[in-house]
């Protein structure tokens, strides 16, 4: 298998880069990656709000994360 279970749960990859990245810098099985890769980096779902531990890790690697917890931030 080519994933882990983290301390908080979460499913992530055992290598990095991604064993599936290719020389091109592109997925090698976009049209049938799993789930979580075709939803990340779940900005527009309930687990931005819901998982704060894991938006808060996909912050620090992820810009559109850090930009959409920054604007959501803006309103409060």
């Amino acid at each position: 298998t080519y994933l882990n279970v983290d301390n908080e749960g979460d499913f992530v990859v055992k290598s990095a880069p991604c064993p599936f990245l290719g020389a091109d810098n592109f997925c090698s099985i976009y049209d049938v990656r799993p789930s979580d890769c075709a939803r990340f980096p779940y900005t527009d779902e309930d687990v931005l709000l819901k998982r704060p531990q894991l938006t808060m890790k996909n912050a620090t690697f992820c810009p559109i994360v850090f930009q959409v917890l920054d604007r959501l931030s803006e309103g409060s």
